[in-house]
């Protein structure tokens, strides 16, 4: 067996770990238990020279090291509150923005944190509004999230490190800080990018534009959200390594067509994720996502996306040791790194078998990365949102080509509005076009009969 299977048996095996805590809470005794058979066994199989025992006894201590890691993460409560504390009662506390501001139609949630009782969650109205680093005096009832409908809402936003939730409450606003960090200066670009969007171009079409390039997809039309769902097309306006990683491969398909030389390529695409990640505020899903997509377009650029398998199960491993909540109750996380292993494992075989049809504009390339990337991910989306797309393929391979050259003249509009909307509302009209194209081919299949179930 190669040191790199050895390697990847390693980190799978800690996988498994997390993801059996998630599932059943291992009391201590078991888990010492567990490690104890683990470190015997390795013992004894080296005195054996038995190389295939002795890969089983670290993989069995590397499953217990998960294990212990969940227990750990995933047992911490913030420390300073009163035994006597009681889910409901009223509280009176000072916290500080420390996320950016969620703001729907018609309310909006700010994530807040406060040295006594953590990150706390609070749902208010959505005037006045509030902005990341506004330091806020909060009056109101204080509580412990309940689970409902059999959706595990703890756990969710423990996630986040966030351990009680606010509704309504009454706020006060104390200070508004003159300066911002690096973090608030990104939200405030965010904000000013997309508020050219809607400078330059009509509803939908700017929210769909501002969902594709920062994954702002809170003020897209119901209608609309209903057509994505429905054709399985919305993993394009959320921020995931699930649509980062299909983008990203379109967009390095796209450019080869260009014959420019790979290595430039390669660079162009890593920048375009980078720049996206800044402009998108680099929140730690952002993040994620943007690792995964980048580690794609890195196997994309060898030409064989099985070299980096070690390297995407390594990031996924990485990510789940400082956070173990991902596996379970993160379905980005979730969507990223099946999608990222189904580009992987299964999208070779698909071009293979595909090897028949026409590549033009790279249509077998971007076939076979849609089926691998949904084949893999099916499992999650239909446990999640209850719902089958029998026409996602058709819709991806219609949409997916467009996507590309559609971000890349938003992007460039957005970036010269800065600077002068009449250049903005010129680079801009490829992107309508477009825009107008794919909200079409969604709206048309999406009232099909059948179209999902």
């Amino acid at each position: 067996m190669t040191k790199s299977k050895i390697f990847l048996f390693l980190l799978l095996s800690f996988i498994g770990g997390i993801f059996l805590y998630s599932l059943i809470k291992i009391p201590v005794v078991v888990m010492i238990g567990v490690f104890i058979f683990g470190f015997l066994f390795l013992i004894f199989s080296i005195f054996k020279k038995d190389r295939r025992k002795i890969i089983f006894g670290f993989c069995v201590l590397t499953l217990a090291f998960g294990v212990w890691r969940s227990h750990e993460v995933m047992s911490w409560r913030p420390s300073e509150i009163s035994p006597n504390f009681i889910s409901g009662q009223k509280a009176d506390f000072i916290s500080a923005v420390v996320e950016e501001p969620d703001r729907r139609s018609d309310f909006a949630q700010y994530v807040l944190k406060n040295e006594r009782f953590g990150r706390i969650l609070v749902k208010t109205n959505l005037y006045p509004e509030y902005f990341y680093g506004d330091v806020l005096k909060i009056s109101g009832d204080l509580e412990r999230p309940e689970n409902f409908s059999g959706f595990d809402y703890q756990n969710y936003l423990a996630k986040d490190n966030i351990f009680f939730i606010s509704r309504f409450p009454e706020l006060t606003l104390l200070n508004r800080p003159e300066s911002l960090n690096f973090y608030g200066h990104l939200l405030v670009l965010k904000k000013k990018f997309i508020g050219i969007f809607d400078k330059i171009l009509p509803e939908p079409k700017s929210s769909f534009l501002a969902a594709l390039l920062v994954g702002a997809r809170r003020t897209l039309p119901d209608d609309l959200v209903n057509a994505f769902n429905k054709t399985g097309t919305s993993h394009i306006v959320a921020i995931s390594g699930y649509n980062i990683s299909i983008i990203s491969i379109m967009i390095l398909n796209f450019l080869s067509y260009l014959f420019l030389p790979r290595r430039l390529i390669f660079w162009i695409v890593i920048t375009g994720i980078l720049i996206f990640t800044l402009i998108a505020g680099a929140g730690a899903s952002v993040v994620r996502a943007a690792i995964m997509g980048g580690l794609l377009v890195l196997a994309g650029r060898e030409g064989r996306f099985y070299r980096v398998t070690n390297a995407i199960v390594f990031a996924g491993a990485a990510m789940l040791f400082f956070n173990p909540y991902l596996l379970r109750y993160d379905t980005g996380f979730q969507l990223s790194f099946l999608a990222a292993l189904g580009l992987i494992c299964l999208a070779p075989h698909f071009n293979r078998w595909f090897a028949g049809l026409p590549n033009f504009l790279s249509f077998r390339t971007n076939l076979a990365a849609t089926l691998s990337a949904q084949i893999m991910t099916f499992p999650i989306i239909f446990w999640e949102f209850g719902r089958i797309s029998l026409i996602a393929t058709l819709a991806n391979v219609l949409i997916l080509p467009a996507i590309p050259t559609t971000m890349l003249f938003g992007f460039l509009a957005g970036l010269s509005g800065f600077i002068s909307l009449k250049i903005a509302e010129i680079l801009v009209l490829p992107a309508w076009i477009l825009l107008s194209y794919q909200i079409f081919v969604v709206k048309i299949l999406s009232i099909i009969p059948g179209a999902s179930i």
